[in-house]
């Protein structure tokens, strides 16, 4: 199965599909990829709503497109894309986990990496990891704020590690680390982290062209083998 794992395509809910007619063109380009599932994660920030306002959200979102991912043979699964602050540690997050899992995607926020900063994340993933496993998202992303040694002591947590298929451009400033990741096995997911039709599309196959180029199908099947037992609990 091929598993785009981060995606904005739910219609109007954040700053991905502003409506159905491009949700459903974004469906037929993960279609034409051979996209099987989509992990739908909308923005989460919980400084401006609540979890009840947004599962309440999401879910009218999921019923709009669940017909047209239906009848292109393509799941959806429900999580969210939620950006850390130490106030997490105050809510049910597990409300939040991607399908029936137990994992949760936690975006950082664009900044440096501080040494406060990673003790405090250090500390969230010590209080919720009885009950959850966080995912960073587009983990490579980070590297325009901060420095890899940084970076590597929040992935270093035990933590699952995203990465975006339009990092895999072939000169793209964050291919060499993604490289290395895959090199050490110590990268799980991919995910197109699409919004749009335009400048942030649909766009699985850069990363499995460069991945079996650069390493082999093996590799690629591995990571989509990852997010295939993610979901299936």
């Amino acid at each position: 199965m091929i598993v785009d794992f981060h995606s904005h395509i739910l219609p109007g809910i954040d700053d991905g599909a502003k409506d159905i007619s491009m949700a459903r063109e974004m469906l037929l380009a993960e279609e034409q990829s051979g996209v099987e599932a989509i992990v739908a994660t909308p923005h989460f920030y919980l400084s401006e709503e609540s979890v009840e306002s947004f599962l309440e959200k999401r879910e009218n979102a999921f019923n709009l497109i669940k017909p047209e991912a239906d009848r292109l043979g393509i799941e959806i699964f429900k999580g969210a894309e939620v950006l850390f602050t130490e106030s997490l540690m105050d809510i049910d997050i597990k409300r939040l986990c991607i399908g029936n899992s137990s994992y949760v995607m936690i975006e950082l926020p664009y900044q440096k990496l501080t040494d406060n900063f990673i003790r405090s994340f250090k500390s969230f993933v010590g209080r919720v990891s009885s009950e959850v496993n966080i995912i960073v998202a587009h983990a490579e992303r980070y590297l325009n704020f901060t420095d890899e040694d940084s970076l590597f002591e929040i992935l270093d947590t035990g933590v699952t590690v995203q990465v975006n298929c339009g990092s895999f451009k072939a000169f793209s400033k964050s291919r060499k680390f993604i490289n290395e990741l895959i090199a050490a096995d110590f990268l799980h997911l991919i995910g197109t982290d699409c919004h749009n039709m335009t400048s942030r599309a649909p766009n699985m196959d850069i990363a499995r062209k460069a991945i079996e180029k650069r390493f082999s199908r093996q590799v690629f099947r591995r990571i989509m083998k990852n997010a295939e037992e993610i979901l299936n609990g």
